[in-house]
């Protein structure tokens, strides 16, 4: 998968070169050019495809294994809309946001998270060291009633079934197992900062790709079956067809955007009054901006406050664990007196 700093980069060649007039063939030669191995290869794959009458859309879902998906979508839509350049310079900021955003949070959670790790990797040794240099004590200086080779045994099964099952949920989530987002977006759209940061990344994207299609001209039900792909969210997604088929009865976006039942009032708001006030495609753009703001801004605090959260686990499991064997220290001098 191309990392962000590539797409960045592919995206603000892209972006500039077509402003500019240059050819798409020609923007792609020089993308043979530049950046690793796989990159060259696929650019001259996708250059030779759009050469045989693909689509650039087409020709990068061929190389999906590669291209982000999110990239893809928005290339189909602009292919549509016609408005390739906008797109790649929006996508170029997108990617520069997030990046920054993902290294900010790497960055604020990568200590506490050694903390952590240490802990854990410290307490197991404690009851791998107590069992091998005094097999036969009844001391327990883990303070779990964990002793000696089988009580190490036990921890890491527990430590690796807890890790494990963490990761499987979290990929789980990520994939939409068992349709999951349809329980779980409603719940984190409530939570303050997380919802925050969920929802407006998605609107931005909805807002630019129905920015870029009806400047265009393309038909309504087009631009929004495009907008609503363009989210990457299945919550929203699974909106879409109600939304298609309130446009196809003549309703306004606003209407049909309400008719979908799982967009925030906020924007069904902010898009009828841009379509009373006839500036659809400005004031899109600008609620495309604007979310992308608002969403960087609560990714940042999310990270402070993940930062915090576990920091503060490592700090309980320390404390935990003294409690824990001071008390066992104590009965210990109590059965000697």
């Amino acid at each position: 998968m191309m990392k962000l700093k590539t797409a960045e980069a592919f995206c603000r060649r892209m972006g500039i070169g077509l402003r500019a007039g240059v050819d798409i063939l020609k923007v792609l030669e020089a993308e043979t050019r530049v950046g690793d191995r796989r990159h060259r290869e696929v650019m001259q794959r996708v250059r030779e495809r759009i050469r045989q009458g693909h689509t650039l859309a087409e020709a990068m879902r061929e190389e999906r294994r590669y291209f982000p998906l999110l990239l893809i979508q928005m290339v189909e839509a602009s292919e549509l809309g016609g408005r390739l350049e906008a797109m790649f310079e929006y996508m170029a900021d997108y990617y520069a946001n997030l990046y920054q955003t993902r290294s900010y949070f790497l960055s604020q959670v990568r200590w506490p998270l050694i903390q952590l790790a240490m802990a854990i990797v410290i307490v197991g040794l404690v009851i791998l060291l107590q069992g091998i240099l005094s097999p036969q004590s009844t001391y327990d200086a883990s303070g779990l009633g964990l002793r000696g080779l089988s009580g190490f045994y036990t921890y890491c099964l527990v430590v690796g079934t807890v890790l494990g099952t963490v990761g499987i949920v979290a990929y789980g989530v990520w994939k939409n197992w068992l349709g999951c987002h349809q329980v779980l977006v409603p719940i984190v759209q409530r939570i303050p900062v997380l919802g925050t940061a969920f929802v407006t990344l998605a609107l931005s994207r909805m807002s630019m790709t129905l920015s870029i299609l009806l400047n265009a001209g393309v038909d309504a039900k087009q631009a929004m079956r495009q907008a609503f792909l363009a989210t990457g969210n299945y919550y929203f997604i699974a909106g879409m067809d109600r939304a298609v088929e309130a446009v196809g009865r003549g309703q306004s976006f606003a209407e049909a955007f309400e008719a979908a039942g799982v967009l925030p009032r906020e924007f069904i708001e902010s898009v009828q009054v841009a379509e009373l006030s006839g500036t659809e495609t400005e004031s899109l753009d600008h609620l495309a901006t604007q979310y992308q703001q608002r969403a960087r801004a609560a990714l940042s605090t999310i990270a402070t406050i993940a930062s915090f959260t576990i920091w503060l686990g490592v700090l309980l499991l320390i404390a935990f664990m003294i409690i824990r064997m001071a008390l066992q220290y104590i009965n210990l001098l109590n059965s000697f007196l």
